[in-house]
């Protein structure tokens, strides 16, 4: 067979990632916080970036002019092109301003709230327990000893590791070293040092009410039925009656569990929202929560030396491609702004009995729903609303959160959507009859007689969500927190 060899064309579709494309989207799931946190680390990275100062824009007459202008420049812009790098300075500065007026309620009085929270950081656990072991009666090598263990006791109050291996390339006594563990173990807070939540309510019981025989029994031989308030099995196992379990249990609720925690030198995490829903006028605006972030431009003079560089050199082609990215940064930030606010304000019209009436109107929605609407694709809108969090008047919420399945309504309506379900299912709980909490069953008929065709099964598997205990244990909890509390039967 003779071979032979011939040309051919052939034409084919390959979707290729760039380098900026693949930036545009990394920049998507960033939180306002996180984007701050690059923006800043480009700017370092980067001389032909620069940081803009802060400046005021005059404020418009109305919220309607305020809109038009900003639309107005967003249709210039698209169809002038983006060879004019110099107005992503000016666009950005605008944007930044454009909420000024509209925020009145999120103003001067969210700062100073802001700069209450931003309080030091108490003292971590571990200073608190080697200052009180360095007032202690314990030797050298005792003290060695606490130091030691007080290093490996983590978060949560607790000693995790067997304490023959902590000393064994310390060279000191096991004997010593217990004797440094009991001592840790009656610092404040009580219970650090233990191997576990039983032992650590054990200690704190020990130390708190040293004379309490059936809590110590309880805690030492039945704690796993305690967990489940399983009393009769407790019964049948001890001597101990209802009354005194009960008893017991109302002591053992006081404690802490994870004695670490009171004294864990952490901070609570602070959600500033990425964007703000306000209603002005009867109608629901969305507003982009970044002013406060720093603003960029392409720095002039290193641009102009683009241009006064020889061309082909290898400075010349560094500069233009710091320059390439920094306009593309400029332009993908802008993007993600203005995709932000495009699907934010097709939720709000989805969702806009929710923002009048509250989280019980929360209606089904899916990313397709909202894809579909604003012309993008569902991993676009995925992205976007990945740690992104709104403020509205009925607190702060992920954006996650308004995307939910529905249950299908008996009359064959819109159907409920599944957080609205989980939200009258915990209503119920909280207004029953504390003598007769529901039973799943007769959760489950209350709602299908409000039209919401739902199964006991799905009743069932939401209260676990909302971790809510079923109707014979909620009964038994409830009836016991009446009895430590005397006057809230009255």
């Amino acid at each position: 067979m003779a071979l032979s060899q011939n040309l051919y064309q052939k034409q084919t579709q390959r979707l290729v990632i760039t380098q900026d494309l693949r930036q545009s989207i990394e920049l998507l799931p960033l939180s306002n916080l996180e984007l701050s946190e690059k923006i800043q680390k480009e700017i370092l990275e980067n001389p032909l970036l620069e940081e803009t100062e802060s400046s005021s824009t005059p404020e418009l007459d109305s919220m309607q002019a305020r809109n038009e202008t900003r639309e107005g420049q967003r249709e210039r812009e698209e169809s002038e092109g983006d060879g004019n790098w110099q107005r992503e300075e000016d666009n950005w500065r605008e944007d930044r301003t454009m909420v000024e007026r509209q925020r009145s309620d999120y103003g001067t009085e969210n700062k100073h709230q802001f700069l209450q929270n931003a309080v030091q950081a108490p003292e971590s656990l571990a200073g608190h327990l080697l200052w009180q072991l360095r007032l202690s009666d314990l030797d050298d090598v005792e003290m060695q000893a606490g130091e030691i263990i007080i290093s490996a006791i983590d978060e949560r109050g607790f000693l995790v590791e067997d304490l023959g291996d902590l000393m064994a390339d310390q060279d000191i006594p096991l004997e010593a070293a217990s004797t440094a563990l009991e001592t840790i173990h009656t610092f404040d807070p009580i219970g650090c040092g233990a191997r576990d939540i039983q032992e650590s309510l054990i200690l704190q019981t020990r130390l708190l009410r040293p004379e309490d025989e059936i809590s110590l029994t309880l805690l030492k031989k039945h704690f796993v039925d305690l967990e489940k308030l399983d009393y009769r099995r407790i019964e049948k196992a001890s001597e101990i009656n209802d009354e005194q379990i009960e008893a017991a249990l109302q002591f053992i609720r006081t404690l802490e569990p994870y004695p670490g925690t009171l004294f864990s030198g952490r901070q609570p995490d602070y959600i500033i929202p990425d964007v703000l829903v306000v209603e002005v006028e009867g109608k629901f605006q969305v507003l982009i929560n970044d002013d406060w972030m720093p603003g960029l431009r392409v720095n002039e003079e290193y641009k102009a030396m683009i241009q006064s560089t020889g061309a082909g050199s290898e400075d010349r082609e560094y500069m233009q491609s710091r320059l390439n990215s920094a306009q593309w940064l400029i332009k993908s930030i802008r993007q993600r702004r203005h995709t932000l606010f495009r699907v934010m304000t097709s939720i709000v019209e989805f969702q806009e009995d929710f923002f009048r009436s509250g989280p019980g109107a929360l209606r089904p929605l899916t990313l397709r729903m909202v894809a579909e609407k604003v012309e993008l694709h569902e991993s676009t809108v995925s992205r976007i609303t990945t740690n992104k969090y709104v403020q509205t008047r009925w607190g702060v919420f992920e954006l996650k959160y308004f995307f939910s399945s529905s249950l299908r309504s008996r009359t064959g309506a819109d159907g409920h959507s599944a957080r609205s379900i989980q939200d009258r299912i915990r209503l119920l709980v909280e207004e029953e009859d504390p003598e007769n909490p529901l039973s799943d069953q007769e959760i489950m008929d209350r709602i299908r007689a409000e039209g919401v065709q739902i199964a006991r099964r799905t009743v069932a598997k939401y209260r676990k969500i909302l971790k809510i205990l079923p109707a014979d244990r909620r009964k038994k909890l409830k009836k016991l927190h009446s009895r430590g509390n005397p006057s809230a039967a009255d």
